[in-house]
């Protein structure tokens, strides 16, 4: 048997050999424990006051010398059962303490090119298919990333995410990024900017190209990411 069966159920790499050993040799000394497991005779007495404890062995003096032996082993569904109820205790507390956590705001700063596509391949995986995000588009980042942008495309039609986009009007004769460009395409008159700002689930990635190196600054909240998206629907809204 791999002992190692005896660690997923609980037990630590020690319990599990000493254990293993008192149920091949039954009723033993502490001699041919140490013989048969190589563990040290201090921590196999430490050891098997834990499997003690568990319920897993148990000692008895005959002669003024110790022997041990190995407790059932449907024990260790008890033992299992026991952890179960402890872990049915405190995981409303836990709970809460992760909503209270998500519902802080996070910042994650990416710096460079290979930061830029982390982040916009993060954004990827955690929209879901047929999500959808919003960008305010300076149409820097296709030089700025090179042939990443084309795959990134690719990536949005794999998983049919549907992309609002607004450029400045200035960017309609751009018409090869254009073509490019998986998503609905707007203008509006807003001039010039160097910044992208990515809006979607509970978040607003804000990708400055022409910081040097480039730098995107993910915002993680939502009341960040709501306000972001009522200021694009409004415009999206005036170019229809």
């Amino acid at each position: 048997m791999d002992i190692q069966k005896l660690q997923e159920l609980g037990l630590t790499n020690n319990e599990a050999k000493i254990y293993y050993a008192l149920l091949e040799l039954g009723e033993t000394k502490i001699g041919p424990l140490v013989k048969r497991t190589g563990i040290n005779r201090v921590l196999i007495y430490d050891t098997i006051e834990s499997l003690i404890k568990k319920g897993l062995a148990s000692s008895v003096t005959k002669e003024n010398i110790k022997y041990f032996q190995a407790g059932n082993p449907s024990v260790i569904l008890t033992f299992i059962k026991e952890k179960e109820k402890i872990a049915k205790k405190i995981l409303p507390e836990l709970e809460k303490i992760r909503q209270s956590e998500e519902g802080k705001q996070k910042v994650t700063v990416y710096e460079g090119i290979k930061g830029l596509k982390s982040a916009m391949a993060n954004m990827i995986k955690e929209i879901k298919i047929k999500g959808e995000h919003r960008v305010f588009a300076s149409g820097n980042m296709a030089p700025t990333i090179g042939d990443y942008y084309h795959l990134y495309q690719k990536e949005k039609e794999k998983k049919k995410i549907k992309t609002l986009v607004i450029y400045d009007e200035s960017f309609k004769k751009n018409k090869e990024i254009l073509k490019a460009t998986y998503g609905n395409i707007r203008f509006h008159k807003m001039g010039p900017f160097p910044t992208d700002t990515w809006i979607y689930n509970d978040k607003a990635l804000i990708v400055t190209y022409t910081a040097n190196p480039p730098v995107a600054i993910l915002i993680q909240s939502k009341e960040t990411s709501d306000s972001y998206k009522r200021v694009f629907d409004s415009l999206w809204k005036k170019t229809e």
